[in-house]
């Protein structure tokens, strides 16, 4: 009994504050209140044009996702906690933002905050009804796929990559001893 008491004053709560974040323009405040708080308190400035830039990737991606896939909210099919939006649901563009925060920020002080705000988030999507698992999950592959290409543009652009960004993958290397025109294309540049 006192477990369902409990629960019974963390709903609302957990409703208002998914509510609250629900709006783009919150949930973008709220990110952005968030990066620079644990960016100046822990002294992570370096990252922040490299962060701006896979934000901006996933944005992208995200919106030109939606439109490619098309697929309709779950809560015009079984009602939400929350009035239904209108747009297209795949993939979920705050768990997007949310982890791509998360992934430029692995290995940093800062990072098991951003952590526990894209869990919040992506939590909060489903719990509102407006997105399934499989849309959070597609925005935290996205997520991936957007760090490995700003991580390339700054590349491309000579830019330094601060060495708090620690991604790891093989985007345009060869397996030793092979070679192919593409391959040799990559090496020269």
């Amino acid at each position: 009994m006192e477990l369902s008491q409990a629960l019974s004053f963390i709903r609302p709560a957990l409703i208002s504050t998914s509510s609250f974040l629900h709006h783009p323009a919150w949930f973008f405040l709220s990110a952005l209140a968030l990066v620079l708080a644990t960016s100046v308190f822990f002294k992570e400035q370096k990252r922040l044009p490299f962060l701006a830039s896979a934000v901006a990737i996933a944005l992208l991606l995200g919106f030109s996702s939606k439109q490619f896939f098309q697929e309709t909210r779950p809560c015009l099919v079984a009602e939400g906690k929350i009035p239904c939006p209108q747009d297209y649901s795949l993939p979920s563009m705050h768990s997007l933002v949310a982890f791509t925060i998360a992934l430029v920020a692995v290995g940093t002080r800062s990072f098991p905050f951003y952590l526990l705000f894209a869990l919040f988030v992506a939590f909060s999507r489903i719990y509102l009804g407006v997105h399934t698992s499989v849309e959070v999950a597609a925005g935290l592959a996205l997520s991936f796929f957007s760090c490995v290409l700003a991580e390339l543009l700054f590349k491309h652009c000579g830019l330094e990559i601060p060495p708090s960004v620690l991604l790891r993958h093989g985007l345009g290397r060869l397996p030793p001893g092979s070679s192919s025109k593409v391959g040799d294309w990559l090496e020269r540049r």
